[in-house]
């Protein structure tokens, strides 16, 4: 298969470990190698829109770019590009509702006054597991439309139908690119829904183990070293 597009997670698969928010220099500067042998490559995070997009236009990648874990698609350039929304409902009153119920346990991401659909919190002094079990109940118990999910970093509340797969998708028909000729990378549980947009989905080593099981290929190396083993590969082939 050749390689026409990367879609690639941010924090713990980029990132130099998992936890961890710095970027692998090396690795930014083999994307815009590869961006320039003529493979896109997309962000698909969770973060919100303004960070997904800054740290593209920074890193020199062309995208399509998904942000709020599936929910809006941003394409073109960075300076005159268009967003998209792929979710139709936004979860701001319910992660309102959570803050105040779940106050000893969820702190609210510095991020939240930056999203539309999806949003975060911090897990504070619990296991998030059960963390997402409660806000899970409260979600039910108010009939919102929406789900907790935990990403190894934060709790996030979106849409019922929020999905990195529904975002890469539409990601994918912007650029005009086939699944088949796609990869998608990750670290998180999360990144496992980027396959249902018909990609090859690949794991770093040192991802949770839902992702280690969906993925058809657990790439060497742990975060951003496993997406040079693969970025090598990509540039031998084009």
């Amino acid at each position: 298969m050749r390689v026409r597009g990367l879609a690639l997670d941010v924090d713990g698969t980029i990132t130099l470990s998992r936890p961890g928010y710095l970027l692998d220099l090396e690795l930014a500067s083999m994307l815009r190698e590869v961006e320039g042998a003529g493979v896109r490559v997309m962000l698909v995070s969770g973060n919100a829109l303004p960070v997904v997009v800054g740290l593209a236009r920074y890193l020199g990648l062309r995208g399509p770019h998904v942000a709020e874990n599936g929910c809006l698609v941003f394409h073109g350039d960075t300076d005159e590009g268009a967003v998209l929304s792929v979710c139709s409902r936004s979860c701001r009153d319910a992660a309102r509702a959570l803050e105040e119920e779940l106050a000893d346990v969820l702190v609210p991401s510095w991020q939240n006054p930056y999203r539309t659909y999806d949003f975060a919190f911090r897990v504070r002094g619990a296991d998030p597991r059960r963390v997402v079990e409660l806000a899970s109940a409260v979600l039910r118990r108010l009939g919102a439309p929406c789900k907790a999910s935990f990403s190894g970093y934060a709790l996030h509340v979106r849409p019922i139908e929020a999905s990195k797969g529904r975002g890469l998708a539409k990601a994918l028909e912007l650029a005009g690119l086939r699944p088949g000729e796609v990869v998608a990378v990750g670290d998180s549980a999360l990144d496992a829904e980027m396959a249902e947009a018909g990609v090859e989905l690949m794991a770093v080593a040192n991802a949770e183990p839902e992702l280690l099981r969906a993925a058809r290929r657990v790439l060497p190396g742990s975060s951003s070293d496993a997406v040079k083993a693969l970025v090598r590969e990509v540039l031998l082939s084009a």
